[in-house]
């Protein structure tokens, strides 16, 4: 197998360390295979998605007050989002909840212009309708 090497934040390697102990993986390789078949699991489901479906969409990103455009975004789709809750972090960071339904293209559309924005740490989605 190839090796990789993956620069991360010290809090990452230790929620790492953790996954590892508590999902019983034998090393940090093995556990990193496992979190990235998950997320092509869910990529492939969202990539696979027809006709209208229902997200939840989770976004977490610094909190500055320039620097990324997620309400620029959220309004360029406002007629697909039904709801939207924001909140704060206990590191001061902003999570972004949004419920989206409208065709997949247009979900799978979303999640990269959000996923595209400085400042963004990460974006989740789960499919709640339709597919």
């Amino acid at each position: 197998m190839p090796i990789v090497a993956v620069s991360m934040s010290d809090t990452d390697l230790e929620e790492l360390e953790h996954l590892k102990d508590e999902g019983r993986f034998s090393n940090r390789s093995e556990t990193v295979r496992h979190a990235i078949q998950s997320l092509l699991s869910k990529h492939h489901s969202l990539e696979q998605a027809e006709g209208t479906i229902t997200a939840i969409i989770t976004a977490l990103y610094y909190k500055t007050d320039q620097g990324h455009a997620i309400s620029a975004v959220q309004h360029e789709y406002r007629e697909h989002i039904t709801a939207t809750v924001h909140a704060h972090t206990n590191e001061g960071n902003c999570i972004e909840v949004m419920i989206i339904e409208t065709d997949a293209r247009l979900v799978r559309d979303f999640l990269k212009r959000l996923r595209s924005q400085k400042k963004v740490l990460s974006v989740f989605s789960n499919i709640v309708g339709g597919a």
